[in-house]
């Protein structure tokens, strides 16, 4: 019997196994592919998951090799037929609204910096909860702090184009927290990155079974885990997959609202309309939600639903792969899932809050509460 079975080789699951790995604690983790949506191409030069990572990210900067800054210089915003950058002369008519989101934004980073360091050893619904700042946030609607907060024109502009080109979302579907979350790389320098998965998983990799878990029973104070047709055993269970399979284990009734997403990787000549930046922002209802340029003659193409017509976008595209995330994660609403589900079950992931970071924190936390 093992101590731990970690479920789900994502990136909260690998963070949960190294850091039983560096405390000496038994366990093995159970997953049907490793970085689950830190998916790369076949080469694994391009990202097809996770696409950038923030300068304060701590823990994730140890495991990933920076490449490319992403500036606010280097995007364009699309609207109707209209396309504009950020740094024109039309930006001035929002100065003002401008002045005050940064405003909020260097405070929300303050108290969200916090909430990183004390969650590795409290969950995230305690210390949101305990905040009345981000709690207030975490429960009001983004739409309606926009309002309070006067900012509305400069939203629809700009910001909305980011957000749902990052979230995939429309304001009104998202809460104040996610919100501010989100445009956090207006004050926070942010990079494309390639993940080392080998330096990651080096100290445990033996410990790694490829294989699809198909129940989970729990009796005598023991979890039993069918896994194909072999079954393990363990005192202790984290389930570190997507909350929409993890919870009906954890007893988990609600949860927030998925979001969904296409992406294509294309290899083509861009239009005059795509030359102009690297990277091309929508406005929703739009299908087509952002365009990224590799730097490498292929770009990354996100859309909502039916494949838009490449040719408005690229003469003679190539698609040389299709994704569909299903959920690309679960952003929208207000419920706050408790991580630690009794009887030595903990839940981990991005169900709370969005983000890399913060789903590897989560992992710390379930190791933390283990080794303790």
């Amino acid at each position: 019997m093992n101590k731990t079975i970690i479920i789900g080789a994502g990136i909260s699951g690998l963070a949960c196994a190294r850091r039983l790995s560096e405390a000496g604690e038994d366990f093995i983790i159970i997953s049907e592919d490793i970085g689950g949506r830190i998916l790369t191409s076949t080469d694994g030069s391009v990202n097809y998951g996770a696409f950038f990572v923030c300068s304060d990210y701590n823990n994730i900067l140890k495991y990933v090799k920076l490449k490319s800054e992403i500036r606010l210089r280097d995007f364009c915003f699309h609207e109707d037929n209209r396309s504009f950058v950020f740094f024109e002369l039309k930006l001035l008519k929002y100065s003002i609204q401008f002045l005050k989101v940064l405003k909020i934004l260097y405070k929300f980073r303050k108290r969200f910096r916090n909430i990183r360091k004390i969650t590795e050893n409290i969950s995230q619904k305690k210390a949101i909860e305990n905040d009345d700042f981000l709690h207030y946030l975490y429960m009001q609607n983004a739409v309606d702090f926009v309002n309070e907060k006067n900012i509305e024109s400069g939203t629809k502009t700009y910001l909305q184009k980011g957000l749902y080109s990052t979230t995939f979302s429309k304001i009104k579907e998202m809460n104040a927290f996610s919100f501010l979350q989100f445009i956090l790389p207006i004050i926070t320098p942010i990079y494309r990155f390639t993940f080392e998965t080998e330096k990651m998983i080096e100290p445990f990799k033996n410990r790694i079974t490829i294989g699809k878990v198909k129940d989970i029973n729990y009796k005598n104070e023991k979890y039993k885990v069918k896994v194909n047709e072999e079954f393990l055993q363990s005192k202790n269970i984290v389930l570190a997959t997507q909350i929409d399979w993890s919870k009906k284990f954890a007893g988990v009734d609600k949860t927030n609202l998925p979001v969904n997403t296409n992406m294509l990787h294309i290899k083509g000549q861009p239009r005059k309309n795509i030359l102009k930046k690297s990277y091309h922002l929508f406005n929703p209802p739009s299908n087509v939600q952002a365009i990224a340029d590799l730097k490498n003659g292929t770009y990354l193409f996100y859309y909502k639903k039916m494949q838009p017509e490449l040719n408005n976008y690229f003469i003679n595209p190539k698609v040389l792969a299709h994704v569909y995330w299903n959920p690309v994660g679960t952003i929208n609403g207000h419920c706050l899932i408790e991580c630690n589900r009794g009887k030595n079950m903990y839940l981990i992931g991005d169900y709370n809050i969005a983000g890399l970071e913060e789903s590897y924190i989560t992992g710390i936390y379930a190791a933390n509460q283990i080794i303790n």
